[in-house]
């Protein structure tokens, strides 16, 4: 059984749903509160378990974010909450977990800074977190200040990349699994376009690529990554949407596809998925078509395990819409639309059930 589980923005709670694969009619059968805009999620690699980000502590307390662990049930894909924690800076928008389930991150806008956090066998937060702030300014009058917006683990497990909104930056920093800490590469970061907005990034092709989503210039950098070496170096930058209306549009999610054959943007404004072709001996991307999202203010996409299902969150419509994954990157919608308020973040999730 599938099980797709959404959080918002403003919103006090993370909906589940069941999706039947086949005929991908859902139903609602849970819906887990006390939360404060939990506007991310993330999977665990290997437990049952997924995570929060909460943009506030509370609703008195604006000062600090959280972190929510939730352990799903495998029989009826149920959430049960296990842990909350401070998340090491306010606004929380970002949470991930290394691919070996040992370090999580956190990315705090409002900090401005990032927060490693190390877990213990069961998945939990075991001390208080490693925090890396960010200082300076970016090149127009909404990047007055650093904005670290999402931070992500190589898969060698000796780097993170944080992408910052903010600096037109992704910094670049080199993991102490030990010391359970960062610090800076001798690479230290690699710079977008001024005024571009990097915001989240994807991996590719055993990290031989880097690609950043800029929000406020509707781009896309496609970085060479050397791991030897510990260099990015800057390949092409393309729109993500036509020309004509790249001023209205702001993308937000970026994805790639199981294969590393597609990478897909979601645009609002432009209220469209874009869909481009990697090139399998450079990376360099060719985009091939936009799907409209089929609601408005799409912010976030994810796909099931197979990646032929994907979820597309429309927040400014408050739904979830459905579409079906073929191998040459075309979507299709699927009739059934889920309605949700305020989603900004989804995760198919597919369970085997005891037998």
């Amino acid at each position: 059984m599938t099980y797709l589980y959404v959080g918002g923005m403003p919103s006090q709670t993370i909906a589940v749903w069941s999706v039947e694969a086949h005929t991908l009619d859902s139903r609602k059968i849970q819906e887990v509160g006390e939360l404060y805009s939990p506007s991310f999620l993330c999977m665990h690699p290997t437990l049952p378990l997924l995570y929060a980000a909460e943009r506030s502590w509370s609703a008195e307390d604006g000062q600090s974010g959280a972190v929510s662990v939730f352990e799903i049930d495998a029989a009826t894909g149920e959430l049960r909450r296990l842990f909350r924690c401070r998340s090491g800076g306010a606004f929380t928008a970002h949470v991930g977990v290394s691919p070996d389930g040992r370090f999580l991150t956190t990315a705090n806008p409002k900090g401005p800074t990032l927060a490693l956090f190390r877990l213990d066998a069961r998945g939990i937060p075991t001390e208080r977190p490693f925090v890396q702030a960010h200082v300076g300014k970016g090149a127009t009058q909404r990047q007055a200040q650093p904005w670290p917006h999402s931070a992500y683990f190589d898969r060698s497990m000796r780097r993170v990349f944080a992408c910052d909104l903010g600096l037109d930056r992704v910094f670049i920093y080199d993991l102490d699994e030990r010391a359970g800490s960062l610090r800076p590469a001798e690479q230290p970061f690699v710079q977008v376009s001024s005024g571009a907005g990097a915001r989240h990034l994807a991996l590719a092709g055993e990290d031989r690529c880097v690609y950043v989503v800029n929000e406020l210039d509707s781009t896309l950098s496609v970085f060479r990554y050397d791991d030897e070496r510990r260099y990015l170096a800057i390949a092409q930058t393309l729109s993500t949407v036509p020309e004509r209306t790249r001023p209205a549009n702001h993308p937000a999610e970026i994805l790639l596809s199981p294969d590393g054959r597609h990478v897909y943007v979601t645009n609002r404004g432009h209220d469209s998925i874009g869909v481009f072709r990697a090139v399998r001996a450079t990376g360099r991307l060719r985009r091939i078509r936009c799907f409209a999202a089929q609601g408005h203010t799409p912010r976030h996409i994810c796909l099931d395990g197979s990646g032929t299902l994907a979820a597309v969150c429309n927040q400014g419509s408050h739904e979830v819409a459905l579409f079906r994954m073929e191998a040459d990157g075309t979507m299709s919608p699927a009739a059934q639309r889920i309605g949700v308020q305020n989603p900004t973040c989804a995760r198919l999730v597919t369970l085997e059930r005891d037998r």
